[in-house]
């Protein structure tokens, strides 16, 4: 018979030491501490809130000129000093009674006079600028003095321009309506999938464009236009286009009215 005997088998583990740097313990911890956060599902209320809606929209505004300037001149050449004055000062006269006769403001009215030598003469031209609120009291006033006096005095085109204040007035429009129209495409669209829209959480303008004429890039129709081509021309629009951010709040649900 043959006898064993048992065995022993003996082992050792040797344990390794890490030592870890303040940054690495930091580094780990948070790690931790987001791996913690994100299976708590009570923590995830405390984040900001990813119900919103984003938009873009355009708000455009035209406006016509609402002021215009002429510029008459008066010209007169003379032997004699005196002589010039007078001629001069007489359509002067009635040029500025024309405009007073319109309840043209004396404010609006400012007047240049230039005297110089050419040739052995004197020389004199004298500059009345006006400036109209109502075109029609414009061209009445100067239709008249074209009809009256000789041509010795020039009666310009009308300009037409917008005051600043009016300018000023446009682009805040055109901004106001851009976020109007922006929170009317937000509210459209978080119907259709049963939401409703909340308070604004961001508000970006993205472009700002203004140009003058009624079709964008067009500086002129043609070499010598008529009144309302010129008022088309000088006509400004203004063009803003925002992208705004809402919140987007579930919509608040009604009993049905039973039959």
């Amino acid at each position: 018979m043959t006898f064993y005997s048992p065995s022993k088998v003996f082992a050792s583990v040797q344990t390794k030491s890490i030592s870890l740097t303040g940054e690495q313990t930091s580094q780990n911890s948070k790690m931790i501490s987001d791996r913690m956060y994100a299976n708590n599902p009570y923590s995830q209320g405390s984040e900001k809130s990813d119900r919103i809606i984003k938009v873009t929209a355009v708000g455009e505004v035209s406006l016509p000129p609402d002021r215009c300037r002429v510029t008459v001149k008066i010209h007169s050449q003379k032997d004699n000093v005196q002589d010039v004055k007078n001629s001069v000062q007489r359509r002067l006269d009635y040029v500025v009674q024309t405009f007073q006769n319109q309840n043209i403001k004396e404010a609006d009215i400012k007047i240049h006079k230039l005297m110089r030598r050419l040739e052995g003469m004197y020389d004199m031209v004298t500059e009345v600028i006006v400036v109209f609120l109502d075109f029609h009291k414009c061209q009445s006033a100067c239709n008249l003095l074209v009809e009256k006096l000789d041509e010795a005095v020039t009666v310009g085109t009308p300009e037409f321009f917008h005051a600043g204040t009016t300018l000023e007035t446009l682009r805040q429009q055109a901004s106001l309506l851009s976020i109007h129209n922006a929170k009317q495409k937000a509210q459209e669209m978080a119907k259709f999938v049963h939401q409703a829209v909340g308070k604004p959480i961001c508000i970006q303008e993205e472009e700002n464009r203004e140009w003058e004429g009624q079709i964008e890039g067009v500086s002129d129709i043609e070499n010598r236009p008529t009144l309302q081509q010129s008022i088309a021309m000088a006509t400004v629009t203004v063009s803003c286009r925002v992208a705004v951010t809402f919140e987007l709040k579930p919509k608040v649900k009604t009993k049905n009215n039973k039959d």
